[in-house]
């Protein structure tokens, strides 16, 4: 089992060495980092898609609420604002930092 284990962490060695000098892996880096650039924008833009929608339905069912719903009481109101604003607060926060980590 043992030998197992370091002919698999020799291989794994060797593999790593040749990715990292060799021209062919250089190209391949190279290729990777022009994919994972644009999947991370295209994901940056269904994000923001994403969280725009999510913030105009909380803000219309905001509405809604406070117009529409008369046997809540004025308390129960107050508070279903309050889980919506802060509902809205965290989908800005969120976008915010899953933007700046793909930046």
């Amino acid at each position: 089992m043992r030998t197992t284990k370091y002919l698999l962490f020799a291989g794994l060695g060797i593999a790593a060495v040749l990715l990292l000098t060799s021209d062919k892996a250089k190209e391949l880096r190279e290729d990777l980092e022009d994919k994972a650039r644009i999947n991370a924008k295209k994901l940056k833009q269904k994000l923001s898609k994403m969280s725009s929608g999510t913030s105009d339905k909380l803000a219309d069912l905001k509405n809604m609420l406070s117009d529409e719903i008369e046997g809540l009481s004025d308390d129960a109101r107050l508070r279903i604002e309050k889980i919506l604003n802060d509902t809205g607060k965290n989908v800005s926060k969120i976008n915010r930092q899953v933007s700046n980590q793909l930046s």
